[in-house]
């Protein structure tokens, strides 16, 4: 399986399929919509995820809480692995009140200003989160410094 990178321009999770010019260049898939695109070393880091859902060991509660009797013969335990659960934001699909509560410290007003920002932009859709900087009332460092939006 293929570690999980940071495509810095954009925030999206990509997968590094092959290198190009001694290295310079990277052949990368988006791990949200499968797009194939060449990114530049630099804009290309490890993405590491803070919370991975761990299944537990001894789930033997059933959905009402109560525990569910074993039987003397235990079946083979087969263990499925566990899709990666990306709860991060895509800024160009969201209202101006997913914004409200998604985004810390903005109000209606700037949620507003953003989405209006947004579909004057050519195809109404941001490229770069550096195009996010143009609105003042927000502290974008700290916001793309979490790491918890993305936009594609």
């Amino acid at each position: 399986m293929m570690a999980a990178h940071l495509y810095k321009p954009s925030g999206i999770k990509v997968d590094v399929i092959s290198t190009h010019d001694e290295g310079e260049y990277l052949m990368v898939r988006s791990s949200t919509s499968g797009k194939v695109f060449f990114a530049h070393k630099d804009q290309v880091e490890d993405f590491k995820e803070d919370k991975e859902p761990q299944p537990s060991a001894n789930s033997l509660q059933t959905r009402r809480g109560r525990k569910r009797i074993q039987s003397s013969e235990e079946a083979p335990k087969v263990v499925k692995p566990l899709p990666p659960v990306d709860d991060r934001i895509n800024l160009n699909t969201l209202t101006p009140e997913g914004l409200t509560q998604c985004l810390p410290g903005v109000g209606l007003k700037t949620a507003k200003e953003i989405v209006e920002l947004r579909q004057s932009l050519p195809g109404e859709r941001f490229s770069k989160l550096d195009q996010l900087e143009s609105i003042k009332r927000v502290d974008w460092k700290e916001v793309f410094a979490t790491g918890s939006v993305y936009v594609e």
